[in-house]
């Protein structure tokens, strides 16, 4: 069960839960970023992967959408059910570095930091938006950061372009934009597996009418990009 709270860690559920993340043996992760404004796709997306999923990690940009949507299972058991256990958000460039969520009740404030480490079954996971490290001209930056930082997998976003690549073994992936693709990319996020054995991804496509469907990202429009 998801606890809305936010641990000095700046990750959001119980601490043992989190303590239990980071021991599984695999774990799987739905990543969305750069909703901006689309709290409604976020919340479909959740409603079908949620259950499946141990954490969620948002790469940025929609802040206020994800911590809306979490805020909903403070009064909708039915949609509580859905939330995985853990959830981590970082700032995006449209970001403020603190949000104020208005709930039935309460208001809450929650702290949203420019990057996050977290364990996920015994691996690192670099959580970032992308921005500060100059994405739009390749990961090359964000490449170095996560050798520093003994990283296995790198989450981020900011181009709005679904993209996948695992170089030394460190898996850098972006899920696309939940609300507003880029370059002829649909609505995207994605799945990933994490185990000893390293992490596998699967990326969807969200269709207009909020269904979803797996889908492959076209290497060419990544390098047309960042050429």
């Amino acid at each position: 069960m998801f606890e809305l709270v936010q641990q000095q860690s700046l990750l959001l559920g119980s601490s043992a839960a989190i303590s239990d993340l980071a021991h599984k043996e695999q774990a799987r992760i739905l990543v969305i970023s750069d909703s901006h404004g689309g709290a409604n796709i976020v919340r479909a997306i959740i409603q079908r992967f949620g259950m499946a999923v141990d954490a969620l990690c948002f790469c940025g940009d929609g802040s206020r959408d994800i911590l809306s949507v979490l805020a909903r299972s403070l009064s909708d058991a039915d949609f509580a059910k859905c939330l995985p256990p853990v959830a981590a958000l970082v700032q995006g460039n449209g970001d403020d570095y603190s949000c104020t969520i208005r709930t039935a009740n309460d208001i809450q404030s929650f702290s949203v930091p420019h990057s996050k480490l977290m364990v996920v079954a015994g691996k690192i996971i670099f959580l970032t938006h992308g921005h500060l490290h100059d994405v739009y001209y390749g990961t090359k930056e964000l490449y170095h950061t996560a050798k520093r930082e003994k990283a296995n997998v790198v989450l981020f976003g900011h181009t709005h372009i679904p993209y996948a690549k695992i170089e030394d073994n460190i898996l850098m992936l972006n899920p696309g934009s939940c609300a507003r693709p880029r370059r002829g990319t649909p609505n995207s996020f994605a799945l990933i597996t994490v185990s000893p054995n390293g992490a596998d991804y699967q990326f969807f496509a969200v269709t207009d009418t909020l269904q979803f469907e797996p889908y492959t990202p076209p290497q060419e429009e990544i390098s047309l990009l960042w050429s």
